[in-house]
């Protein structure tokens, strides 16, 4: 098959020609419709905590249709389904996994971070208790959008946000988008959200923000903006930028007795003042990734028509495309998800 493999940091990608996955006895084999890609990708192939090894195939929002069955799966799956997959193979026996927590698995199979072969290709590997079958009237741009819009969904799911409260979402990223998305489809009275990027602006208000400040913003003129345009202050402050020093600047926004919720991934060490919190009695939660049940949630609220995350897709390209778009995504701001279509 074709796919497009990191090799080293500060080297773009290269399309290669790669052996095909090999299907396990319960494992599914997904042929790649499309793959988005995710800022998570980008950090890692730079390097630092997040890099993965020589040689590994990136990407987990992927979706795509069955090409092979493992041999004990035959009566739940047949060949062309449309699925979506968690990006990990879970052992299923740990206590995590009893739990229903299988992203914490202590036997997990990461996909696309080098010990699963991941979406930048033709095919990947998928297990069965991961994956999901895609409803009829889904399309491929949003089952491919179900694992941004999933992280979102189990942000606001984990934090105490109840119909009616207002909210800050800091970053109109894809995660932010997603969040924003899921906070007015639950019922936020006021979205406020921080932005520096003229496009992502124009999107979040397009999300459902209902208003939007430049992310440049100082904290206590952005406090005052909040105040004048809601009548008050957040509830709860979501993080959905993953970058030091944003945890300082959350905690000098919230007020006393607020939750911020951390969506962001932040591979670098970060310090923020801990009395500050303490004097606010501030509740600090860290969200990461999801549960199934969010993918499937998700599925649902599309199939019924409840969720539109089209204007999140800014870019289609080919697999041969991907290497060059990849190293201009690391610094350009004005895209949201890029997707690949390997057929293309």
């Amino acid at each position: 098959m074709k796919a497009a493999v990191f090799n080293e940091p500060g080297k773009p990608l290269s399309i290669e020609d790669y052996k095909d996955p090999k299907c396990g006895n319960n494992e599914l084999i997904l042929k790649v419709q499309q793959c988005g890609i995710c800022g998570t990708d980008l950090h890692a192939s730079e390097g630092g905590p997040l890099q993965p090894p020589p040689g590994t195939i990136l990407g987990h929002e992927f979706s795509g249709e069955i090409v092979e069955i493992g041999k004990n799966l035959k009566s739940s799956w047949k060949i062309g389904d449309p699925a979506v997959s968690l990006p990990f193979i879970a052992c299923g026996t740990c206590q995590y996994c009893i739990n229903g927590n299988p992203f914490f698995c202590e036997n997990s199979q990461t996909t696309g971070m080098g010990d699963i072969q991941g979406g930048y290709a033709e095919y990947v590997r998928i297990g069965l208790p991961e994956s999901i079958k895609i409803p009829k009237g889904v399309t491929w741009d949003f089952a491919t959008l179900v694992e941004p819009l999933a992280v979102g969904l189990h942000g606001v799911r984990i934090s105490k946000f109840k119909q009616g409260h207002n909210v800050l979402v800091i970053g109109a990223g894809p995660i932010g988008l997603s969040t924003i998305q899921w906070l007015r489809f639950f019922g936020a009275r006021h979205i406020v959200v921080t932005e520096v990027s003229k496009e992502r602006k124009v999107m979040a208000e397009k999300m459902g923000a209902t208003n939007i400040i430049d992310g440049k913003t100082p904290s206590e003129e952005l406090i005052n903006m909040y105040r004048k345009e809601t009548g008050g202050s957040p509830d709860i402050i979501y993080e959905c930028v993953g970058s030091p020093n944003v945890i300082q600047n959350c905690m000098e926004i919230a007020p006393p007795f607020s939750e911020i919720v951390l969506i962001g991934v932040c591979d670098k060490p970060d310090t923020f003042f801990p009395f500050l919190g303490s004097t606010k009695e501030l509740t600090l939660k860290f969200s990461i990734a999801y549960l199934k049940d969010d993918f499937q949630f998700t599925l649902d609220m599309m199939e019924q028509g409840r969720m539109n995350p089209s204007s999140m897709i800014t870019q289609q390209i080919g697999l041969e495309s991907l290497p060059k778009t990849f190293e201009l995504l690391k610094n350009d701001k004005s895209q949201c998800k890029v997707m690949i279509c390997p057929g293309h």
